[in-house]
């Protein structure tokens, strides 16, 4: 992961940037899907978890910069397929850059929530045979769970249902190496942060 390029989303008075990073992003996942590209890397440099000050609650945040790592030739065949063109008046899409010398290692992975009990339920009863009576007593509504991590929204292509894409990037002890699926996420590979 030597090199990097940064889209910036730009401020819209119609779509706000949330918005704007979700469709970004889809075009992102379908590009990566469809190069079956495992050496691009995604990370959020205003990743924030959200934050409580004075009764006020900030929410989680990817911030407005999506930043795509990997080698000048994986990013270069990337973006010669145009999958951002139609962003050009919503985005600064940057170069391709070196990454500076100092930087600190970082590992950006999907966390999954058991957000749906009823789904969660019949797998439940599908796998060890407990009446729906059972699985409702142990997996109750009330057992939803919401991820208190930024998330981009996106359209699954096979089934067609919304899901959030919750992002934990943190810290990492040590640069390691790996793959990325074609989110961009590795739940082993880190990469560059500064």
């Amino acid at each position: 992961m030597d090199h990097y390029l940064d889209i910036r989303l730009l401020p819209d008075a119609d779509f706000s940037a949330a918005v704007l990073l979700n469709a970004l992003y889809a075009k992102l996942h379908r590009a990566l899907s469809a190069q079956q590209r495992s050496d691009i890397g995604v990370s959020f440099p205003g990743y924030t978890t959200g934050s409580q000050q004075d009764n006020k609650r900030t929410p989680p945040c990817l911030g407005q910069t999506l930043r795509l790592h990997g080698s000048a030739t994986a990013l270069d065949s990337l973006m010669a397929s145009h999958w951002a063109s139609g962003f050009a008046d919503y985005a600064l899409i940057g170069n391709i850059r070196p990454v500076p010398a100092t930087t600190q290692a970082i590992r950006v992975q999907r966390r999954q929530a058991k957000s749906n009990p009823a789904r969660e339920r019949a797998r439940l009863i599908r796998r060890c045979g407990v009446s729906a009576a059972e699985a409702l007593r142990r997996l109750p509504d009330s057992k939803a769970q919401r991820l208190p991590l930024p998330f981009i929204t996106l359209d699954s292509s096979s089934t067609g249902q919304r899901f959030l894409l919750f992002i934990h990037q943190h810290a990492a002890t040590q640069p390691a190496s790996g793959t990325f699926n074609s989110y961009g996420l590795s739940s082993n590979a880190t990469l560059p942060s500064w």
